[in-house]
């Protein structure tokens, strides 16, 4: 956070600047569900969630956005947002701070804390009121806990004769928060992260397609402790260990996301749609595959969209040791939460509807059904998994009032 100080002290240098504009933005949510094993949560970060017979306001927020007009080629953004996080620092309450300086018409960079450009809504997820949607798709946007990232990005814009086309590098480290159950938490850091994004935008049509690398930074305690336990283990107990080893070795991994989007807006009716693929040489995420796709409409002040989301992956649940011992048991099942976190299967089908209620007010309402063939899952928190009864089929509701002021 040095540099976004930094770059946020340099403000006391303009004070003949040109402009100041300040935004704020808010987003008051209620989730019912009926689920009773699989909490409810927006994304892997959160460390609350929603279950059946609840009144769930977790998904609520607020944040504001400052942009400081130093020149006519060079702005200071930043934003901060207040929400859910198991952890309130300065670290998590500032979403990005940057400097933004424009040589000419085609050329941009951005120096400081910028959004991590994985997604269509990456500059804008937070800000609800900005989309159709009363959450992004948890299938899609709920794999990845990293938002910003820390560095510099360039970008080239250039007009095409029925469009504008353009192309952005990035490149630089991000660290975001895993949440799970019994208290685990794990501050991922992703080092040597980099990545490149095309996009052709016209006036109905926007298309683009993204690939990002990068590899871990750190490990958390207690794949440390897993570790130690399991290295002690004969190899004829437990012929797999090697692998097993290998998959809690997560430093140094290597990590892929490539992605391709598409969205139609005639002002009449549109569609949206985007698809992932992550691939990576770690054990916990060898491949998962993600996508959605929405199409809606618009009745004066109302929208109407339906959505279908899935993501599933190759993860398979590692053998047991050949006896069994109390202590055997317990070490296999603590190391499966590790290697089974990404094991997910599951589709889910929504009906939002969102009104206008003013130029600066939106109520949205979801109505989601859920299929889920892997339980527990990264998506969710969980209780009372040992009764068996898992709840692989539930129904959530959300609803919200967004606005920005």
């Amino acid at each position: 956070m040095r540099l976004f100080t930094l770059l946020f002290s340099l403000l006391s240098f303009y004070s003949a600047a040109e402009q100041l504009k300040v935004d704020g933005f808010a987003t008051i949510g209620l989730v019912i569900t009926d689920s009773d094993t699989a909490g409810i949560r927006q994304h892997i970060s959160q460390p609350h969630a929603t279950y059946k017979s609840e009144l769930g306001f977790t998904n609520s927020s607020i944040g504001g956005q400052i942009e400081w007009q130093a020149s006519s080629a060079t702005q200071l953004v930043g934003q901060v947002l207040l929400k859910d996080n198991e952890e309130q620092n300065i670290d998590n309450i500032v979403q990005m701070a940057f400097l933004r300086h424009s040589f000419n018409a085609n050329w941009q960079v951005r120096l400081g804390r910028t959004g991590l450009d994985l997604f269509m809504m990456t500059e804008h997820r937070d800000i609800g009121y900005t989309y159709t949607y009363d959450h992004p798709p948890t299938e899609f946007y709920a794999i990845v806990p990293h938002q910003n990232l820390d560095g510099v990005d360039i970008k080239y814009t250039h007009p095409l004769p029925h469009g504008l086309f353009s192309g952005k590098f990035f490149a630089g480290k991000s660290t975001a928060p895993i949440v799970s159950d019994d208290s685990f938490f794990w501050d991922v850091e992703l080092k040597s992260l980099y990545g490149l994004v095309v996009e052709w935008q016209s006036y109905d049509w926007t298309l683009r397609a993204n690939y990002t690398a990068t590899q871990s930074g750190n490990e958390n305690e207690q794949q440390k402790q897993l570790q130690a336990a399991l290295t002690v283990v004969p190899d004829s107990i437990w012929p797999q260990k090697a692998s097993l080893l290998d998959s809690l070795n997560i430093i140094g991994k290597r990590f892929n996301y490539s992605a391709i989007g598409a969205r139609y807006d005639d002002s009449d009716w549109f569609w949206q749609s985007e698809i992932s693929y992550i691939d990576s040489n770690s054990q916990v995420l060898k491949a998962l595959t993600a996508g959605y796709i929405s199409a809606g409409f618009y009745i004066d002040n109302h929208t109407f969209m339906a959505t279908f989301a899935q993501a599933k992956s190759n993860n398979r649940t590692p053998p047991r040791p050949l006896i069994s011992t109390p202590d055997l048991d317990l070490l296999y099942n603590t190391l499966i939460r590790h290697t089974n976190f990404y094991l997910v299967d599951q589709n889910t089908i929504s009906l939002t509807i969102r009104s206008e209620l003013s130029h600066s007010l939106a109520l949205k309402v979801q109505m989601e059904h859920t299929a889920v063939n892997s339980l527990p899952s990264a998506f969710y928190l969980h209780r009372n998994l040992t009764s068996g009864d898992f709840d692989n089929s539930f129904n959530t509701l959300g609803i919200s009032l967004n606005w920005v002021f």
